[in-house]
């Protein structure tokens, strides 16, 4: 009955998360122009869905050239183009199908939830996911962000399992958990270091050479499960590609004086990369795989040249990644650059500095209760390591989410908890 009233929980919770995402993407995103990162996801799934294949949608619709790209990891364009097979192909259709994406996420944090700490906890993180703007606000940017939070909330709620359970299948689990989430952000491969080896080496349940098997295992399932698009990458383009070419135009956006030095410290610039390809001589059809080299060298010449700067730069990152920098100007610029409402780049903002709050009292509540918090630590610190290495943008902090929710969650329950046995001890003294 316990377990029935769970469920009966979640999926009411499910309705309103579903609710809160239909009605910001209906009645706010809808008839909004598509443009940036945005555009290349929805015209790409278009495309895809048109038998085109991973091609370059700018290229392709405004100058009439089929050009080979993998500028961004391929989920979640394969995700919408599933809906544009079908003849779903406007945005707000994609937004609404990115809906259904949010939605399992919330459920998903409901269930690390009850991993962690039972049905209530489970209940209190769902909750908190269906309205944490930080989590339903990628679903109406057409993002991959969103898919993304559901890969590594899968990852999470596997390595808690891995955790109580360690087999190989759970392992295998936690590695397809990483290499899908690798196939929204390639960054996420990172966890394989940041998650899968503190896993094994603190599971004290298992001798050493059981450890390395499992974590072979792993490692196994995160090169099956991202292989295919490896190797396809590795078929197309001139230089080795694997899960994309996106590294090096991230690198030389903030390899300039304009984020290195005076009020855009930490940020990125358009000019920056503008002025880098014309540096490089390449055409705008030039292989994806020699342009990425290209401005990767562009940036690392830039970055050898400034390196005394560096340190100063690389804190100014993730001050404005965490909200500790220039706050007000970060809000700005989440709006006018990234396409967000100014109500919604400040409400982001508000709940996060709430959630991040709660999130460290949710780690002592679980170090107390001798939970590993590792796991959930993770994501935070590829955050910050992603940050520090790219630039200081809201976007980055995305997959830290799932993790600020469910230590979030921790927290509130454990309140509740203690206000409810202090009623039942009023209640049952004379």
């Amino acid at each position: 009955m316990i377990n029935r009233r769970f469920w009966i929980g979640i999926v009411c919770v499910a309705a309103v998360a579903l609710a809160v995402r239909v009605a910001y993407i209906w009645l706010v995103r809808r008839g909004l122009p598509v443009g940036g990162d945005s555009r290349y996801y929805h015209e790409g799934a278009n495309l895809l869905g048109q038998g085109k294949g991973f091609v370059d949608p700018y290229q392709y619709l405004d100058a009439g050239r089929t050009v080979a790209a993998a500028d961004h990891p391929p989920l979640y364009i394969v995700y919408l183009a599933l809906f544009s097979v079908v003849g779903l192909t406007g945005a707000t259709e994609h937004m609404l199908a990115s809906a259904l994406v949010g939605v399992a996420t919330v459920v998903v944090v409901g269930l690390i939830g009850r991993k962690l700490g039972g049905q209530r906890l489970g209940l209190i993180a769902a909750g908190l996911a269906a309205v944490y703007p930080n989590l339903w606000g990628y679903d109406g940017a057409l993002e991959s962000e969103t898919v993304a939070q559901l890969a590594v909330a899968l990852t999470l709620l596997a390595a808690y399992v891995w955790w109580r359970e360690p087999t190989r299948r759970n392992a295998a689990f936690v590695g397809a958990g990483i290499a899908l989430g690798s196939l929204a952000r390639a960054e996420v491969l990172f966890l394989v270091v940041l998650l899968a080896v503190p896993l094994v080496v603190y599971c004290r349940a298992l001798n050493r050479r059981e450890r390395a098997r499992q974590f072979a295992v792993c490692v196994l399932a995160v090169v099956v499960v991202i292989g295919p698009w490896c190797a396809y990458n590795l078929s197309r383009f001139d230089r080795p590609t694997f899960l994309s070419t996106g590294f090096g135009l991230a690198l030389d956006s903030s390899a300039c004086d304009a984020a290195f030095y005076g009020p855009f410290t930490g940020y990125w610039s358009h000019d920056c990369v503008l002025a880098a390809a014309a540096r490089s001589g390449l055409p705008e059809d030039a292989d994806r795989s020699v342009l990425e080299a290209a401005h990767r060298k562009d940036a690392t010449d830039y970055l050898s040249g400034h390196l005394s700067r560096l340190p100063i730069v690389v804190l100014a990152r993730v001050g404005r990644t965490t909200g500790l920098f220039r706050l007000r100007q970060q809000a700005g610029l989440d709006s006018f650059v990234g396409g967000r409402e100014r109500w919604f780049a400040w409400a982001a903002w508000w709940s996060y500095f709430a959630a991040a709050i709660l999130a460290i009292a949710g780690a002592v509540v679980l170090r107390r209760r001798h939970v590993p918090v590792f796991p959930l630590a993770s994501l935070p610190v590829l955050v910050v390591i992603t940050t520090a290495v790219f630039f200081g943008l809201v976007r980055y902090r995305a997959i830290a989410e799932v993790s600020l929710v469910v230590l979030a969650a921790v927290a509130v329950d454990a309140a509740v908890g203690t206000a409810v046995r202090k009623v039942s001890a009023s209640m049952a003294s004379p």
